[in-house]
């Protein structure tokens, strides 16, 4: 973490214990791309792109043009995302007198802040970035959905029906905003909550999954 500069702060090795694990807590709650999709092993800050595993033919060189072929390697750069954050002296202090519940939430704002915007690339994308992004990388029709939560588990086994036509087999994951999430839980159908309705839709190895910075709803398979 030496790239970080954390010794340049005048913060105590306590008081960066207590930021970390709020950090932790923050972000495995508010992160849902992770969840669902294949995360390599960190590459280290050296790492700057990684290979695609397509190609694309560019013009040969002069010399060799009639007998070479040439092809150049796409590769997916990566983004570095950044979030700043501000805490008092006062919350540091305490921290070195024994206080377990110093205010540690400019940390909370920057994570959540952090775990949107990774998110944001994952599923919307960025032309900025160059990251297509789930929903538009995929071919499959979008499914409206109605006001009505209670219509939800018809909206998700139509979009599971679209996965299996094409074979696209299980595990399955739902990933629902933070307002579907809520009116899932909160709805009741036929006298059970519409949570457990979706649950028995993607089964038992499936996983329905909190995703803030979603807009709507994604069905994938995991």
């Amino acid at each position: 973490m030496d790239n970080l500069h954390r010794t340049l702060a005048p913060i105590s090795s306590a008081a960066w214990d207590q930021i970390d694990d709020e950090a932790r807590r923050t972000f495995i709650t508010r992160i849902a791309g992770r969840r669902v999709v294949d995360v390599p092993a960190p590459g280290g800050t050296a790492l700057s792109a990684v290979g695609t595993g397509h190609v694309e033919p560019i013009d040969s060189p002069a010399a060799a043009a009639a007998a070479v072929q040439a092809r150049r390697r796409q590769v997916q750069p990566l983004i570095e995302l950044r979030a700043e954050f501000t805490v008092t002296r006062a919350a540091v202090d305490d921290v070195d007198r024994g206080a377990q519940d110093s205010d540690w939430q400019p940390v909370k704002d920057a994570v959540e802040a952090l775990a949107t915007a990774e998110d944001t690339l994952v599923f919307a994308g960025s032309a900025a970035a160059g990251v297509q992004g789930i929903v538009a990388s995929s071919s499959n029709a979008r499914i409206p959905l109605a006001a009505d939560p209670r219509e939800l588990p018809a909206a998700v086994a139509q979009a599971l029906t679209a996965l299996r036509t094409v074979g696209v087999q299980g595990p399955y994951a739902l990933l629902l905003s933070a307002e579907l999430y809520t009116a899932a839980s909160e709805t009741v159908d036929h006298g059970h909550p519409v949570h457990e309705h979706l649950q028995r839709l993607v089964g038992d190895d499936g996983a329905i999954v909190f995703a803030p910075a979603l807009d709507g709803a994604i069905v994938l398979t995991m």
